[in-house]
């Protein structure tokens, strides 16, 4: 019995952990200066594109990151070969005093998004252009371009890429639409 409520407090403490990290990464703050600690767990997207509410937990502006309305719903790529596929940054500002945003892009640099799947890290194949760290002006969209790259001995469980933000960091939150999408391999 003792054993049973032992394991019991160990998932509790392991889902709690996990949904503290992944508010982080979700919000890409956890070490932002412009956010109060108790924002990275209590503000959802909506809400943080909400002035009103962000403010009230420090929060002066965020990182959006979408797809071009142009974008296709599916991409594919085969085994050895690439796929360029177009992102925007947009950063909004809520106060004067912020005017841009540092933004490092580097999926293979520590910090940001790491997406992997057993021993795949797909941060590994993606490159991006720009990369490093740029600057963005308040009300400012940058076109990006992710590159993926497949080698041809590319692991044969995977059949599919997910993608995300990977390695795009900032000190204000991040909200990628990028997920819900993927790149097929063949």
């Amino acid at each position: 019995m003792r054993e049973r409520f032992n394991l019991r407090i160990m998932i509790l403490a392991f889902v709690a952990l996990a949904a503290l990290i992944c508010a982080g990464v979700l919000l890409g703050a956890s070490s932002a200066p412009n956010i109060k600690i108790e924002s990275i767990s209590s503000l959802t997207g909506m809400e943080i594109r909400n002035p009103e509410i962000a403010l009230q937990y420090g929060v002066t502006g965020y990182l959006e990151i979408t797809y071009p309305s142009d974008s296709p719903s599916v991409f594919s790529i085969d085994r050895g070969g690439e796929i360029n596929i177009n992102i925007l940054l947009h950063f909004v500002s809520y106060t004067p005093e912020v005017t841009e945003a540092q933004v490092n892009i580097d999926p293979k640099g520590a910090g940001g998004l790491k997406i992997e799947y057993r021993d795949v890290i797909f941060n590994e194949f993606v490159s991006y252009n720009p990369s490093g760290n740029i600057s963005i002006k308040a009300g400012e969209t940058i076109p990006v371009t992710m590159n993926i790259r497949v080698p041809e001995d590319f692991s044969s469980y995977v059949e599919a890429i997910p993608l995300g933000a990977m390695g795009i960091t900032t000190d204000f939150p991040v909200i990628s639409e990028l997920g819900g999408k993927e790149v097929v391999v063949h």
